[in-house]
């Protein structure tokens, strides 16, 4: 096994090459400035794998990599480097941006060149990007390819001279260099979670603000794309080569496999639920624009209209190791909706720190996971609310296995794409994700989530395990929500203090100080998206109408199921078709699960949740 030594270990590609390179046994010994982002990372690993890991303390941008004697130690025995440290931000200063890049690389070059001297550097992989015009052919000639740097910003001038100085260095000293060019880095292709909200966020930002009305360069250009975890591989798939050879690597799509930007735009917008895109624009006429204050008004540097291209790339020596290594080659469309909606919930809430939670897919829902034991635990939250808000309770179920999902055009989750109806795609959506493993399911359901649990319960009883439904909305909510496009003006308008007067009016919570520490955040965060408000104003409207609360509880006795049941709701109340099921009355408001979570917890045991193996 190799002893590799990795700089942005802890960042969004890092994370990912780290955890492939763990699992395969290599030791890993990591460059780390925030000892709390480290720790993290190992918290996410766990313990069997991030035995493989150690850290250094050090800075790029310090001369000698700011590291102690002791450290520098620490990693005279590594064998492989790869490079993957410096930040995704194409704004940044010259100054900055030389000191992240250039400087980072002539002080990375100096310790490549003692371990290689010293007789064990074998491999230095250098991530780059897409964009690079230097090539194993033309590195030689800087001046030619500095003279075509001279109108791009900082942030990519210095990553190209940085790519430059490294392949001299490596020539000059003779250790193999692997250079890869990720294109445009993208969520996971299983859940599509991406962290990093540069590069394809900043397209969904515009959309969101309906600015995406036209494409950029239309159908001859496009966004190159790359799943993290695939571009994870592949890098640790070249630390796994015994003999490297000097190589330029290219991880992208050909173009005729990738949605053109016509096509991409046209899906961002569907998914979040604007307006389709008329038309396109030339990017040079944009990039003139957005040179000006009305570029700095809609938000939109020009800088990132130079990942938009129209040319082909050499991808022949990464398809060879792709083959090599039967890895994946190429973006899984079925995941970019999941990208989206991700990204969108990122850009309303930014990146929450839900330790001892794991980001998921179930089917088509996205959840928030934390391990235990017997059957998965399925906990579907109600509207004006998400999977965050159900975290605590989620938490309190100590020894179990809980999946905590976002309804689908909500949080995390795509919108329901196969029903007009939206309740129907809610309870398709849940019943797909709980065919999507063996075990019966137990589910836990608050307000409209206990309604859709019912319904679930109904059409595939023979998967379910138990239900708990959690102040279920049983009967019609009020008239004046039955227009959708209605409701979507109002959401737009919710102020702090309306939703607060609202949710203390309807007794949700019985006072201002039950309600917890950033819940009114997350709803308005939440409203922040035309996805979300689509999605909710679309269930409001449907909540109106009866045909949808036709349930058959006097066939429920063949399940454990119970009903806990907040007296201190002004709006719902429990229709008497209910009252064969076993329910426990308590004083609390219909929020009761998100206000008062351990308590929730430990009714719900007393109703029969149980570990079942």
């Amino acid at each position: 096994m190799a002893h590799i030594f990795i700089t942005g270990g802890t960042g969004f590609l890092g994370t990912h090459i780290v955890r492939q390179l763990a699992a395969q046994g290599h030791h890993i010994t990591a460059l780390v400035r925030s000892r709390n982002r480290y720790t993290k990372l190992v918290k996410q690993l766990g313990e069997e794998t991030s035995r493989f890991l150690s850290a250094v303390s050090g800075d790029l941008t310090q001369p000698g990599l700011g590291l102690s004697s002791s450290d520098r130690q620490a990693i005279q025995a590594a064998d492989v480097i790869i490079h993957a440290g410096g930040p995704m931000d194409i704004l940044l200063d010259e100054q900055l941006a030389k000191q992240v890049f250039l400087d980072a690389a002539v002080y990375l070059g100096e310790l490549a060149d003692e371990l290689y001297k010293n007789g064990v550097l074998r491999h230095f992989i250098h991530i780059v990007g897409f964009k690079s015009p230097v090539t194993d052919q033309n590195w030689h000639e800087p001046s030619a390819i500095l003279k075509l740097l001279e109108h791009e910003s900082p942030y990519e001038r210095m990553k190209i001279t940085a790519d430059l100085h490294i392949r001299k260095q490596a020539k000059e000293s003779g250790y193999s260099l692997s250079v890869v060019h990720p294109s445009v880095v993208i969520g996971d292709s299983a859940t599509g979670n991406t962290e990093q909200t540069g590069g394809l966020g900043i397209l969904i930002a515009s959309a969101r603000r309906k600015l995406m009305g036209t494409v950029p360069g239309g159908r001859k250009h496009w966004l190159p794309l790359v799943h993290v975890d695939h571009a994870a591989a592949f890098i640790a798939a070249l630390a796994n080569e015994r003999q490297p050879v000097n190589e330029t690597y290219y991880l992208l799509d050909e173009q005729d496999q990738s949605p053109s930007m016509t096509e991409l735009i046209r899906i961002i917008n569907k998914e979040l639920r604007v307006p389709a895109p008329i038309g396109s624009v030339s990017l040079s006429f944009l990039t003139k624009l957005f040179s000006t204050s009305l570029g700095g008004k809609a938000g939109i540097p020009k800088q990132s209209l130079s990942f938009i291209v129209n040319t082909d790339f050499p991808t022949v020596s990464a398809r060879r190791i792709q083959q090599k290594y039967s890895l994946p080659a190429s973006v899984n469309a079925s995941v970019l909706p999941h990208v989206i909606s991700d990204l969108d919930y990122r850009l309303s809430h930014g990146s929450p720190d839900h330790t001892g939670f794991a980001r998921g897919r179930r089917g088509s829902l996205a959840t928030m996971e934390k391990t235990g034991r017997g059957n998965p635990v399925l906990m579907l939250p109600g509207t004006f609310s998400g999977a965050d808000c159900l975290l605590p309770l989620a938490s309190e179920l100590h020894e179990h296995n809980v999946w905590v999902a976002d309804l689908p055009g909500f949080g995390r989750t795509p919108y329901y794409r196969h029903d007009a109806n939206v309740i129907e795609g809610h309870v398709h959506a849940i019943i797909a994700a709980v065919l999507s493993q063996e075990e019966p399911v137990t589910l836990i359901g608050h307000s409209y989530g206990a309604l859709l649990a019912a319904q679930v319960m109904e059409r595939i009883p023979e998967r379910i395990h138990a239900v708990h439904l959690l102040q279920p909305a049983f009967h019609q909510a009020n008239g004046r929500y039955r227009i959708p496009s209605a409701n979507r003006l109002l959401l737009t308008k919710v102020s702090a203090n309306t939703l607060r007067n609202k949710l203390l009016s309807q007794g949700c919570f019985e006072s201002v100080g039950e309600i917890p520490a950033g819940y009114m955040q997350y709803v308005r965060n939440e409203l922040r998206s035309p996805r979300v408000r689509a999605a909710l104003a679309d269930t409001l409207a449907a909540l109106t109408k009866a045909n949808h609360f036709k349930l058959q509880p006097a066939s429920w006795h063949s399940k454990p199921i119970s009903i806990i049941w907040g007296t201190h709701d002004q709006v719902y109340s429990l229709p008497k078709a209910y009252d064969q099921i076993p329910t426990k009355r308590i004083a609390r408001g219909h929020h009761f699960p998100i206000s008062h979570p351990a308590e929730t917890a430990e009714l719900i045991r007393q109703a029969g949740l149980s570990v079942s193996m």
